[in-house]
């Protein structure tokens, strides 16, 4: 059984890190143990929200991509 996997990556930090992100990416989509979304946030405190409803949504995991910002607000929507 594949584990719901939520990935949300900030826009401007996969964009600086084009090369790594792709890699990351294609290892996610490639993994046949998780079952995963990718989501890519185009506003300051949108990974909150995008947090809030992958938990909603009965996700299993919830990586946040990016730096400290993008990790803070990610965690603020799993904890809320």
């Amino acid at each position: 059984m594949a584990v719901k996997t939520t990935l949300i990556a900030n826009y401007l930090a996969a964009r600086r890190c084009a090369a790594d992100w792709c890699r990351i990416e294609s290892c996610a989509k490639s993994n046949r143990l998780l079952d995963c979304n990718i989501l890519m946030t185009e506003s300051l405190g949108q990974a909150t929200e995008l947090a809030r409803q992958a938990a909603a949504s009965g996700c299993d995991m919830v990586v946040a991509v990016g730096g400290d910002g993008t990790i803070n607000e990610v965690l603020n929507g799993l904890f809320h």
